[in-house]
């Protein structure tokens, strides 16, 4: 016999549904809320005060949690939670046993919806729930691709009930909370290796740096026992290649860009380190304030400089000015200059036999090096090679010259 419902009835029933579909359509929104959040990198504190309130607003209940596995100890921390009394978030403790609600989500790794907890024959009722009037509780682990961080769960004192339909709207939202967690652990990760790897580096530059100093105080000791002018004037050139060498290591120990030189500040220490040397000469750099280099082209930028402003204090008179110029691809240049006449007629940088020569040639291969003499005085100008240029297959600069 047919059944014939009421306008009431039906009226109530379309209701119910428009209920029930603006639900789950906020519920939609709420897990699109909640990802942009957790893709934007929001701090874990402000993400999980996020995921408690969403929960809550997402099923319409007035408490929610975020129990965080406590590894080593048999319990649930309430990481997290709205709706609570003073003093449980960050304290209070849950059990893990199967016997707990959250701690039989946690253990088994299935949803737990328990609608009348005082009737309850599956779970005991956790204290802290009897304590606030919790009547229902839904349960669902919080899990990316690791381990399970814990638990989120959302209760009422209302007689209503949860639904499955409310068990995927938190799976999603747990989801998302477990991938999030997921990734702030492999950030943290990675940091903490860079760390390790910095330290690492920089303890590497120092004893490099400190080598280095040894092989300075070797020179020196060799040009205290040399009887030749020639020899000690070749030996004090030897030790400030050495020099610029080493201030390298230490600009990449002790800067706060590991891998990368201040241009400018690491030419001004080699400078004033030269320029000590002849008191009575001025040194002037001029260099772009932002440009940095390389540990590689650092050291080969500090060999150019050295040897060109060694020559020019040696040979030169006046001022000795050095200009670095910015280029496309670290295709940078450097001038230096003085005030002198500048080498004598038939001088060719490209031929000269000197030590000095030779190693400007081999460092600048790919570049260019030249003697200017339309600017009426000594100016020579040096211009690196682009960074894919001269270097081996191996990405190794290429050897020098013999």
């Amino acid at each position: 016999m047919p059944v014939c419902l009421g306008d009431d009835v039906m009226a109530a029933s379309s209701d119910a549904s428009a209920d029930e579909l603006r639900l789950r359509l906020r519920q939609g929104e709420l897990i699109g809320e909640f990802s942009r959040m957790a893709l934007a990198g929001t701090g874990l504190d402000a993400l999980l005060d996020a995921a408690v309130r969403i929960a809550a607003e997402g099923l319409d209940a007035p408490m929610a949690k975020v129990l965080r596995r406590t590894p080593g100890e048999d319990s649930l921390l309430v990481l997290a939670g709205v709706g609570w009394r003073p003093g449980v978030v960050g304290r209070a403790r849950l059990g893990t046993d199967l016997a707990s609600p959250a701690g039989y989500a946690l253990k088994t790794g299935a949803a737990v919806i328990s609608n009348h907890l005082a009737e309850e024959e599956r779970f005991r009722t956790p204290s802290l729930m009897v304590e606030h009037g919790v009547r229902r509780a839904v349960n669902v682990v919080v899990r990316g691709q690791r381990e399970a961080f814990g638990v989120l769960e959302v209760d009422s004192r209302d007689p209503g009930k949860f639904s499955e339909r409310d068990v995927v709207f938190m799976d999603a939202l747990a989801g998302v909370l477990g991938l999030a967690l997921d990734r702030g652990a492999d950030l943290a990760q990675r940091e903490a290796l860079l760390r390790d790897k910095d330290l690492l580096m920089q303890e590497v530059h120092h004893r490099v740096r400190n080598s280095l100093f040894l092989v300075q105080s070797l020179l020196r000791q060799q040009i205290r026992a040399a009887a030749l002018p020639e020899v000690r004037d070749e030996l004090e050139q030897a030790i400030r290649r050495v020099s610029s060498i080493a201030a390298v290591h230490r600009q990449l120990y002790s800067g706060d860009t590991l891998g990368r030189i201040r241009a400018g500040d690491y030419l001004d220490l080699l400078l004033r380190d030269m320029a000590a040397s002849a008191p009575e000469r001025a040194v002037r750099l001029d260099a772009p304030p932002g440009l940095a280099w390389s540990a590689d082209r650092a050291t080969t930028c500090g060999l150019i400089v050295t040897e060109l402003v060694i020559n020019a204090l040696k040979y030169g008179r006046g001022t000795v000015a050095v200009r670095v110029e910015a280029g496309a691809d670290e295709a940078d240049s450097i001038a230096v200059e003085d005030e002198g006449p500048g080498p004598p007629p038939g001088f060719d940088p490209a031929t000269s036999p000197g030590l000095g020569m030779r190693i400007l040639r081999a460092l600048l291969r790919g570049g260019g090096f030249d003697l200017d003499r339309s600017a009426g005085h000594a100016r020579f100008v040096a211009r690196l090679p682009a960074a894919a240029q001269g270097r081996g297959n191996d990405g190794a600069p290429s050897a020098p010259e013999s």
